[in-house]
């Protein structure tokens, strides 16, 4: 079998190539840690048996190059892991078109047939990403169910400290719309400053402790 893999954690890495090698006689056909060389290696990706890629990387989001991916016709499995499994992190990969995710806090043998089972067609998500995707169909004021996916994209830059300007310069509104939608965003999750905001956000995956700011 033929192999890309993308992931920025050198020791994860090491793990996933020797799984790849020794345990599935596989090829690798890229090995980087950026969403960049992934983007100028697109061949590889179609030539592939299966694309083993890490949701948060140094300089994007894995989540966006399977998007991309569907949108070009690229038929290559892909399979995600991520040191989270967050709510925000659950609905996005339960919405996107991975057949398969696997959280870096498994079993090494989890992870094996996670790789046999996706690169064969099928399709494998790990039992805490079911058991969180589970509890978020199940709980009524989920955000998903609260917040519009507008609210959402937003409240990654929000729940990352970015002021109301630097929002609108991103997205290209105006920061009185941004801070419509920050006022309206905290109203619906019953949050009253921005340091609730940010917490909130942390702890439901919008953002990360390396992209506050």
């Amino acid at each position: 079998m033929k192999f890309v893999l993308v992931e920025d954690q050198v020791m994860f890495r090491g793990l996933i190539r020797k799984l790849l090698i020794e345990e599935c006689q596989g090829k690798i056909l890229l090995e980087t840690s950026t969403l960049a060389e992934l983007r100028a290696n697109l061949d590889k990706v179609r030539a592939a048996d299966l694309l083993l890629l890490d949701i948060w990387l140094p300089d994007g989001d894995g989540l966006e190059i399977v998007r991309e991916m569907s949108a070009a016709s690229i038929a290559t499995p892909v399979l995600l892991f991520s040191s989270s499994c967050e709510d925000y992190i659950v609905e996005r990969v339960n919405k996107s078109f991975a057949q398969g995710f696997v959280h870096k806090d498994e079993d090494p043998k989890v992870l094996l047939t996670a790789i046999q089972i996706v690169a064969a067609g099928g399709a494998f998500f790990s039992p805490r990403f079911v058991d969180r995707r589970r509890q978020l169909e199940n709980n009524p004021e989920s955000f998903d169910k609260i917040l519009s996916r507008r609210e959402q994209e937003l409240l990654c830059f929000l729940g990352s400290g970015y002021s109301d300007t630097e929002v609108a310069a991103v997205i290209g509104a105006s920061a009185g719309t941004v801070q419509t939608h920050r006022r309206n965003i905290m109203m619906k999750l019953g949050v009253h400053t921005a340091q609730e905001l940010q917490a909130y956000a942390l702890k439901s995956g919008f953002t990360t402790v390396a992209r506050l700011q």
